[in-house]
């Protein structure tokens, strides 16, 4: 019996092939294909049994059973999207209440200077102190509503725009077109580009003729 009958070698193919000097040498290849070892065959056939436990255990599954699944699954997302919206609606009211503290903090520094301004002497006469100190606090209200986006809007001259301006009454005039704003009694306002305020105003409107008859 041949020695390599006996020690079971794999088959392999001779071949030979000439080397760079030209002699014969013989390649032997060792065949690529072999049986699977017991370990991989036992994989493979576990994870055909799993494949098939759940085929089986869908198919067993009712329509009644898969239907209270996904209400199941709904019931979940619709209280998940509800605590989201309570989150959110509470980081908004606290985004919007820290800024608000914000502005009133700044107001109450105004308040103070009406305050001083009250406990000046009666019998002062000084009325370019008085003006100072009235002009001061109008800055500085002015700067606060500046720096949250509130700006003032001009109206004089312009035409009666109902998106800007509340007509309070309207005035005969030749000095104006008809439709022209010519009397601010309330400033309009704007919080960034939209009317925080709008303007109360008088228009102008064509002069009645005397009637000659």
């Amino acid at each position: 019996m041949d020695l390599e009958e006996n020690g079971k070698k794999e088959p392999t193919e001779e071949t030979r092939t000439a080397d760079e000097s030209g002699e014969e040498v013989e390649v032997e290849v060792t065949d690529s294909r072999r049986e699977s070892s017991p370990e991989e065959s036992a994989d493979i056939s576990a994870s055909d049994e799993v494949d098939e436990g759940e085929a089986e255990e869908q198919a067993t599954v009712s329509p009644d059973e898969q239907i209270k699944e996904l209400e199941d699954k709904y019931l979940r997302l619709a209280a998940e999207f509800d605590n989201f919206k309570k989150r959110t609606t509470k980081q908004f009211f606290s985004i919007a209440e820290n800024a608000r503290a914000e502005i009133l903090v700044e107001l109450l520094t105004v308040q103070d200077n009406f305050e001083r301004a009250l406990t000046v002497d009666d019998s002062s006469s000084d009325f370019a102190d008085f003006r100072k100190g009235t002009e001061l606090i109008f800055n500085q209200i002015s700067d606060i509503l500046s720096k949250n986006g509130v700006e003032p809007f001009e109206s004089i001259g312009c035409r009666f725009d109902p998106n800007f301006h509340e007509a309070m009454l309207t005035v005969e005039t030749d000095d104006a077109d008809p439709d022209t704003v010519v009397q601010e009694l309330t400033r309009g306002y704007k919080l960034n580009d939209r009317v925080l305020r709008h303007a109360r105003v008088a228009v102008a409107r064509e002069s009645e003729e005397p009637d000659e008859s």
